[in-house]
């Protein structure tokens, strides 16, 4: 397991406790989940609206390589002049400069970030402007020591794990998945949609961008494949945000050059922004926009699946220690928002929920991995 201590200078949390050796995560494949039941909820879609579906040709990046990200020339975390938004500037974050630690898993090439243990505030305060009701109220939650991935899964990887266990995806086993239609100006289910034509046939998935058209169970899968899990709600938040309850990962102040969001390339989108791209960007392009514990992408570019069940009030009720959602539920969560979404998905605190066998062209994932797993 190959492991590196990264100095990255950005306001992050006075690291509580230590991540130790990096755990041995089993390479065995898992057996492939009985698949879902089927869920058709095109209102619960994003419906931030595309004008056209990308045909790039996807570069060509081996299976097993890891993203190319260089945490050295990462900037210095900067405070942005505020922008014209609807979400108020909140406290200075008080997080202080620690060293990043990381590893390198062997299954598909992916750097995993520690984020030590130690409590965090999850969810939104009781006056912030923008909160969801079902952000409330925020609390304090105390997590045990895990790793997560840097950015979301690639295609590249997600080909290196299907020509490693021969699985299929819900969308390839159904012939359809959730897509954008032009001519209709809407989402549909789409023949042919699917991890490697995203948009529908015609269209191709980049290599080194997030897999796409993936449901829970696809994404359980691979994380399995990799020897870990996908992310807790909490986990996921916590590597987003840190412990002092900021608003996004780099801060409080919207910069919308930081992620891939719903910019100006956008059709109805924020013209305050021009992020660079249209629809998903290549994992890890937004260094500034980095999290507390070195993590990319974890505002915008795509929806990230995690393990919970949703409950729009299990705040009320959440355990304060390592809470791994509600016992039942027919959805899941996701977060993070994606490239076709507003900025007021773009806050870390921001739930959506999911059928666990819904697939979407902005939906992803990255995995986790307890320490001592």
């Amino acid at each position: 397991m190959t492991k590196q201590v990264v100095l990255i200078v950005v306001t992050v949390a006075v690291l509580l406790a230590g991540c130790g050796p990096a755990p041995e995560p089993t390479g065995a494949p898992s057996a492939t989940p009985a698949p879902p039941t089927e869920t058709a909820r095109p209102t619960d879609i994003p419906t931030m609206s595309p004008t056209a579906a990308p045909t790039a040709t996807p570069t060509a990046v081996p299976p097993t390589a890891a993203p190319t990200l260089t945490p050295t020339t990462l900037p210095p975390t900067v405070t942005p002049a505020p922008t014209s938004t609807a979400l108020p500037r909140t406290a200075v974050p008080t997080m202080v400069p620690v060293a990043v630690e990381t590893q390198t898993r062997p299954q598909d090439g992916m750097v995993m970030v520690c984020v030590p243990a130690g409590e965090f505030l999850m969810g939104s305060a009781a006056r912030a402007s923008g909160a969801n009701a079902n952000e409330k109220p925020q609390h304090t939650v105390y997590l045990d020591t895990f790793w997560i991935d840097r950015t979301e899964v690639t295609v590249a990887q997600f080909r290196a794990f299907v020509q490693s266990s021969g699985y299929q995806t819900s969308a390839e086993k159904q012939g359809w998945a959730y897509a954008w239609v032009e001519s209709a100006k809407e989402w549909q289910k789409v023949n042919g949609a699917d991890w490697q034509h995203p948009f529908g046939p015609g269209s191709s998935a980049e290599e080194d961008h997030p897999v796409v058209q993936v449901s829970w169970v696809d994404a359980m899968a691979y994380c399995e494949w990799a020897g870990g899990s996908l992310p807790t709600e909490a986990q996921w938040e916590k590597a987003a945000r840190g412990t002092d309850g900021r608003t996004y990962p780099w801060g409080n102040v919207f910069d919308g050059t930081w992620l891939n969001y719903c910019d100006a390339r956008c059709e109805s989108g924020d013209r305050d922004f021009d992020d660079g791209y249209r629809y998903t960007a290549p994992v890890g392009s937004y260094p500034a926009g980095i999290s507390p514990y070195g993590a990319l992408d974890m505002a915008g570019n795509v929806w990230e699946w995690t393990a919970d069940r949703y409950d729009e009030d299990y705040y009320a009720d959440s355990p304060a220690q390592n809470p791994a959602g509600p016992e039942s539920g027919q959805y899941r969560v996701l977060r993070g928002g994606s490239w076709n979404h507003d900025r007021s998905g773009m806050r870390a605190a921001y739930r959506l929920e999911g059928s666990p066998g819904d697939r979407v062209d902005n939906f992803g994932y990255r995995c986790a991995l307890q320490a001592g797993d």
